[in-house]
């Protein structure tokens, strides 16, 4: 069989094995995965002493700042990403229905690679009521918080239990932000009183205790209800013993964190003011270590990049400052350096958090998140001996910083494959605005189901 394009002499990475074979495409879909030599092919990529991963799926985007649906799917193309889950958050005022039709339609017409969505409610009670029509729409997950009372966003819990009980019953995923917010309002408001200097006292207000409970409450009121719960950007030892714990009892909780608790600590973060603030906070150095040490016990299912490029200054005022920074293109080279790299995981549970997990969770496997015949043609060709340093001026997304501006990395992504098409050479973009395609998910179907 004549094929489109074949990829030679990289090993091919699986949760469960990595072998040496070469990677057929035809169609936009993996043709064969053949002995070395075997395919034949229009075009062939040397992969050699290359890892060949399945495309990063990122499950935690927010492409409504900085950068936009096609800004962040560019970005993340550069890093390996060939599929986002974006968040569409239908603010007070909105209708959830809208807000996923305008997200689906933008991102047809101008994203580079695939995409699904997540539903956001802000106006929880009354947004819920159009969950039943959301899954019509192809969209089976629903981010809530429990924090941000002062912006208009937290959810109850008489709300979070209706939105929990009628996803449930649909067979879906509810997604929690997971803080103990009223607490954190008084903190915040006890600190103002005192003219705290809120850079040296940030983690005051992003406290592990608040992460943990919330964890606890949400998974509990998810199991009333009979809900998987999704926690994404887990970022405290204390938040994982409540996972553990849980996960121990056998309830249906599914755990993410991001490159950013992987990587930096708030002592390394506070010189830069306002650019490292983000929700949960970056904490200390144990906690960093913890979340690894989680990852070594198979705690995390996912990894995400909470992408949320804000536009701040370093001398801008600490307390009024938005929360988010640009993480999509560096997570995986992130998730590698501190993680294969320290001998901390392997590459074959790179594959699985990055790629294979999340595709079962939002229940876009087998199509996506893995290297065989009849998946999607979504390929990285990863070097891990290629060392270089992130700045900026090499970053793709419209913020002016990164908060591992200057940290040297092990490993980076040499090619990039969307659907058969080589959308990242180099440094060269070869994508193309519309080339994405509507995942239409199915999520809270994955082992957490009760």
């Amino acid at each position: 069989m004549n094929h489109d394009c074949v990829i030679t002499g990289g090993l091919l990475v699986y949760p469960e094995k990595t072998i040496c074979a070469d990677l057929a495409v035809s169609g936009g879909k993996i043709s064969a995965v053949a002995r070395p030599g075997e395919a034949k092919a229009k075009t062939v990529i040397d992969a050699e002493g290359c890892y060949l991963l399945p495309g990063a799926i990122d499950p935690h985007t927010h492409p409504v700042y900085l950068d936009s649906i096609a800004d962040t799917a560019r970005s993340a193309s550069f890093g390996g990403v060939t599929t986002v889950i974006h968040y569409a958050y239908a603010r007070p005022g909105n209708s959830l229905v809208d807000k996923i039709r305008e997200f689906k339609e933008e991102a047809e017409a101008t994203s580079c690679i695939d995409f699904a969505l997540h539903g956001g409610l802000f106006e929880t009670l009354k947004q819920a009521d159009e969950i039943p029509r959301a899954f019509e729409m192809g969209v089976s997950s629903f981010k809530v918080f429990m924090a941000y009372a002062k912006l208009g966003w937290m959810t109850d819990d008489y709300a979070m239990a209706k939105t929990m009980d009628i996803v449930g019953k649909h067979g879906g995923m509810v997604c929690v932000h997971a803080e103990t917010g009223l607490a954190i309002d008084y903190i915040m408001d006890r600190m103002l009183a005192e003219k705290a200097n809120f850079a040296e006292r940030f983690l005051e207000t992003s406290p592990d205790i608040a992460e943990a409970e919330g964890i606890f409450r949400a998974v509990y009121i998810g199991r009333l209800m009979s809900c998987p719960v999704y926690i994404p950007h887990i970022s405290s030892a204390e938040g994982i013993r409540v996972i553990r714990f849980l996960k121990g009892m056998g309830y249906p909780v599914i755990a993410e964190t991001c490159p950013q608790y992987l990587g930096l600590t708030w002592e390394k973060l506070k010189a830069r003011g306002p650019l490292g603030k983000v929700g949960p906070s970056i904490k200390t150095e144990e906690d960093r270590l913890a979340l690894w040490t989680a990852m070594q016990e198979g705690l995390f299912d996912s990894i995400g990049s909470d992408h949320a490029p804000k536009d701040k200054k370093p001398k801008d005022d600490f307390f009024e400052a938005a929360y988010g920074s640009p993480e999509v293109e560096t997570m995986l080279p992130v998730v590698w350096h501190f993680g294969v790299n320290r001998g901390l995981i392997t590459p074959n549970e790179v594959a699985a958090l990055t790629a294979e997990n999340t595709s079962r969770i939002m229940g876009l496997y087998p199509r996506k998140g893995r290297l065989e015949p009849g998946c999607d043609a979504d390929v990285v060709v990863f070097d891990p001996k290629e060392s270089w340093t992130v700045s900026t001026s090499n970053q793709h997304s419209n913020a002016s910083y990164t908060l591992f501006e200057g940290q040297e990395l092990l490993g980076r992504v040499r090619k990039v494959l969307s659907r058969g098409q080589l959308i990242v050479d180099g440094e060269q973009f070869l994508g193309s605005e519309g080339h994405g395609e509507f995942l239409p998910s199915r999520a809270g179907n994955w082992r957490y189901r009760q």
